[in-house]
């Protein structure tokens, strides 16, 4: 099986706004731990880190013929959004699901417009379909993160498989966690904005947007005339870091295979705790305080993560 990376269609409402990309979002070709942590994580500013998976054994070898292989047998849960903000889910094989994208993606580059688009698959344990995650990332230094995730920290990482033109409402991260997210195939355009741009954005349900981003309805929604939305393309081997509680809409320009970590400071984890008093569920207060108490008390990872492990496949 061969599934296309790069499709032929146009994305020209997205390719007009290129020319964003990297005003206030920094592009990097390199970055120390130590220049991450001091000028993005500790001030809040997002960066694009260039080709960071270039040299992981991840990105090298993990590719869809490979997932089905090694994972092809799996269940997995698929979410489409629906209008409105409805989140529709059903269950596939990986090898069923890659055989969908695939006919998809033929049928779109052939020009079919009506190809149904398959559902998407995100926000499911990247340990679950690589086995093998922590040997395939060990090229990507670990101290990105706080030493309390160590050597482990892709037992925290989320998986997303996808074809070409599907998304995410623009949201933030349900715990208030910064994100690191890595794109192993195709690329992804990111529209983000600022934690303290959410009043313009029509916040419901605590961390989802009733905006459309990409086609805004000034009508609809006055307030985000204001708003001041930054576009990023992401492409295979790049890593994007997002700060706790920007907002993000993610748009797949191919048919694509991702990860991403949230993960907490010590900060950031006081921060989602006392989140309790803006609104945030009491679930996700829980999974906040669990870190929380690790990172502050030293707590040892592996007694934390077995209670945390479920927010994995938290559908929210």
């Amino acid at each position: 099986m061969s599934i296309t990376t790069e499709t032929t269609q146009s994305h020209s409402h997205i390719a007009a706004q290129d020319e964003i990309d990297g005003h206030g979002v920094d592009t990097v070709p390199h970055l120390t731990s130590v220049e991450f942590a001091e000028r993005y994580v500790a001030k809040n500013r997002p960066v694009l880190i260039k080709r960071a998976l270039a040299d992981s054994v991840a990105f090298k070898s993990w590719t869809f013929d490979r997932l089905r292989q090694q994972s092809g047998s799996n269940t997995v849960l698929l979410k489409d959004w629906r209008p409105g903000g409805e989140i529709l889910t059903r269950q596939s094989k990986i090898a069923a699901y890659l055989d969908e994208i695939e006919q998809y993606e033929v049928r779109r580059a052939a020009g079919d417009d009506r190809a149904r688009r398959p559902a998407y698959l995100h926000d499911m344990p990247l340990t679950s379909v690589f086995p093998d995650a922590a040997a395939g990332l060990a090229a990507f230094p670990q101290n990105f993160f706080p030493s309390w995730y160590g050597a482990s920290w892709t037992d925290f990482a989320q998986f997303f498989l996808g074809p070409s033109w599907s998304y995410t409402p623009l949201h933030f991260d349900c715990l208030l966690t910064h994100n690191l997210f890595f794109q192993l195939r195709g690329r992804k355009c990111f529209t983000v904005l600022d934690y303290d741009q959410r009043n313009y954005c029509y916040v419901h349900d605590w961390r989802w947007s009733a905006v459309n981003p990409e086609s805004p309805d000034f009508d609809m929604h006055p307030l985000f005339r204001h708003a001041r939305p930054q576009q990023v393309i992401v492409e295979p081997g790049d890593v994007f870091f997002m700060p706790s509680g920007m907002l993000h809409h993610v748009r797949s320009l191919d048919a694509a295979m991702s990860l991403n970590v949230d993960w907490h400071t010590k900060s950031s984890a006081a921060r989602g705790v006392l989140a309790l008093t803006q609104g945030m569920p009491l679930k996700n207060v829980y999974y906040n305080a669990l870190i929380a108490f690790g990172l502050w008390t030293g707590a040892g990872r592996d007694r934390i993560f077995p209670y945390y492990r479920s927010y994995l496949n938290y559908v929210s």
